[in-house]
């Protein structure tokens, strides 16, 4: 994940995101302003333990904060998560990384992203591994992996 942006930057972004000033992100994590003022302006990089400060304080990962790969990963776990997927073995997890896979495929990949959900069915050409993968889901209440 090569954004272009300094970890300054993904701070600043992710701690305007949250609503804080620097002075409330102050109060809650305990890094003085100056010393936060300094990391979003390039001057400094923060220690391993400051940086899950600022991660914890913000409700992110250090990932995220780090533009690291992983940070898509976490969202995308995170996601399934809110939305009651629960794994509970590696077998499943494989089993719905194949089936998001397939779906991706079947959707055009990244060219797709954006389309309409209305006119996305005319654009699948085939979702048989979807639905094999559905159809082991449990029917009623949160999916259950």
């Amino acid at each position: 994940m090569d954004d272009g942006k300094t970890f300054g930057q993904r701070l600043r972004e992710t701690r305007n995101g949250a609503g804080f000033s620097q002075s409330a992100l102050e109060e809650i994590c305990g890094i003085p302003k100056a010393r936060l003022s300094r990391y979003e302006n390039g001057h400094v990089a923060p220690s391993l333990q400051t940086l899950e400060r600022l991660a914890k304080a913000l409700g992110v990962s250090e990932a995220s904060l780090l533009g690291d790969q992983r940070a898509f990963l976490e969202s995308f776990c995170r996601t399934l998560s809110e939305r009651g997927v629960q794994m509970h073995s590696a077998e499943q997890a494989a089993r719905l990384a194949h089936a998001v896979a397939d779906l991706w495929g079947a959707l055009g990949g990244a060219e797709s992203c954006e389309v309409a959900s209305e006119d996305a069915p005319a654009m699948v050409p085939s979702m048989a591994p979807v639905r094999e993968w559905l159809s082991g889901m449990p029917s009623t209440g949160s999916p259950q992996l």
